[in-house]
């Protein structure tokens, strides 16, 4: 997974993974998430995800990571704020309101300060197997003790479809040191996305678990 792999996929705007619409498990869901006094949530992979801005109406201070600095500009720009762009800092950085986006690798993200809260609902499943330990841990050295989210993944048979996204199966959640995952929904989600069942897909489910530092 070259980041050049990612920066064309922008620029050929092929991102069937960006919703017009922010996820309905943040509805559903986020509440077990949240915890009180904590109130900054950060959104590794972001894109241009409608979900940050959810997320800030309910009073966050929301702060995203993402490679592609077009899709950082395009975000602010359709979400109609002029940001305030930092150069300063090993990210450049991109603010505007409640909304904070840094722009460049993930891996390179290493702030002062931990967060108390993370959603994921994109980043995990653009990865392939051999990167997902290491994305995995870094995330939980970026948050803070006690601190908490939510991650969404998918699963189906892999052999039948090349990620991404690819499919995070429950298995491999439970083997994985940095974190505790509790499920909290798992539902079939094919007839929903008639792209996946046209490359052969026999099934497709996506799952939404609580996630906490182990």
């Amino acid at each position: 997974m070259h980041k050049n792999f990612w920066h064309e996929r922008w620029q050929r705007n092929e991102i069937g993974f960006h919703r017009d619409s922010a996820h309905p498990a943040l509805d559903e869901h986020w509440s077990a998430a949240s915890r009180e006094n904590a109130t900054r949530v950060l959104v590794p992979l972001c894109g241009k995800s409608l979900d940050m801005l959810w997320l800030a109406r309910q009073g966050h201070a929301v702060v995203g990571v993402e490679l592609d600095r077009g899709a950082v500009e395009t975000f602010f720009a359709e979400a109609g704020f002029v940001p305030e762009i930092d150069e300063t800092g090993p990210l450049p950085s991109y603010s505007a309101g409640a909304v904070t986006v840094f722009a460049g690798d993930f891996f390179e993200f290493d702030p002062p300060a931990r967060y108390g809260l993370v959603y994921d609902r994109a980043a995990l499943i653009a990865l392939p197997p051999e990167m997902r330990p290491r994305y995995l841990a870094h995330l939980a050295s970026l948050l803070a003790p006690g601190a908490q989210g939510l991650l969404i993944t998918l699963e189906y048979p892999q052999a039948r479809m090349q990620g991404p996204p690819f499919s995070v199966m429950p298995e491999e959640l439970a083997d994985n040191p940095d974190f505790d995952f509790q499920c909290l929904t798992r539902s079939d989600e094919l007839a929903a996305h008639p792209r996946f069942a046209a490359k052969g897909l026999p099934w497709l489910n996506e799952a939404v678990y609580l996630l906490k530092p182990g």
